[in-house]
């Protein structure tokens, strides 16, 4: 079976090397630890924050109480919403999944540096077309496909965003349990059990240091009639 190739450019990446330095100039590094809550759902949001290292999950809060997971986000990489420019209230919660090192940017602050430079904006723009996108094409697959659907586009990307060419397909290099992939689906962890027991079965999947190994991303990709969707779509 052919390597996947990977492609993603995150935000960071579409960066000269001299608007990097402006941008990283204009923010305020700080260092999170593990469990710290950035902004909350409902909050009016102040600031955007920059990955330099680390992980930081978003997640909803479902009707019924339970937590929902929507994204990983890691290194070059933003977090926060459009909301921040209209100063809507923010509709995620932000939680530093990893230890991690990141730039903190204030609105007034970044709309004075989007009016100066055109090349951020730009990056920005295209930066929220993507995660917007990202996130309505996630929820059509749910929608769509149902759990076992989700199951197979959170692995694909997971695969796109975290993923290592390996001699047998793709290795998610994010160590992630059946709890954790149940939350970003919206499922039970029993239910994960049993669908990923099933892609074993059918030599899918393997484990290889507690790390996902995926060894037919195709079969996934087949059940979903996937498109052509750029990569950055389909991440996590």
């Amino acid at each position: 079976m052919p390597k996947q190739e990977f492609k993603l450019r995150r935000f960071f990446d579409q960066l000269s090397d001299k608007n990097k330095e402006l941008l990283l100039s204009k923010g305020t590094k700080k260092k999170f630890e593990r469990g710290t809550t950035l902004f909350s759902e409902g909050e009016q949001p102040d600031h955007v924050y920059l990955v330099r290292s680390g992980m930081v999950r978003l997640s909803k809060m479902t009707i019924d109480g339970k937590e929902f997971s929507l994204h990983l986000k890691q290194a070059g990489e933003l977090v926060g919403e459009v909301g921040l420019f209209n100063q809507m209230a923010i509709s995620v919660t932000a939680t530093v999944a990893e230890d991690a090192e990141l730039v903190r940017f204030d609105r007034l602050v970044l709309e004075k540096l989007f009016e100066e430079n055109g090349e951020i904006a730009v990056a920005f723009m295209k930066w929220f077309a993507t995660h917007t996108q990202s996130t309505q094409s996630k929820f059509r697959d749910l929608i769509l496909c149902g759990k076992k659907g989700g199951l197979y586009s959170t692995l694909i990307r997971f695969s796109n965003s975290y993923g290592e060419e390996h001699s047998q397909g793709t290795l998610i290099k994010v160590q992630l349990t059946n709890q954790d992939i149940a939350q970003f689906i919206g499922t039970t962890r029993e239910g994960v059990n049993r669908l990923m027991n099933e892609l074993k079965k059918e030599d899918v999947i393997a484990y290889e240091n507690n790390y996902i190994l995926l060894k037919n991303i195709h079969y996934l990709k087949e059940f979903l009639q996937c498109g052509d969707c750029p990569v950055e779509v389909c991440t996590i």
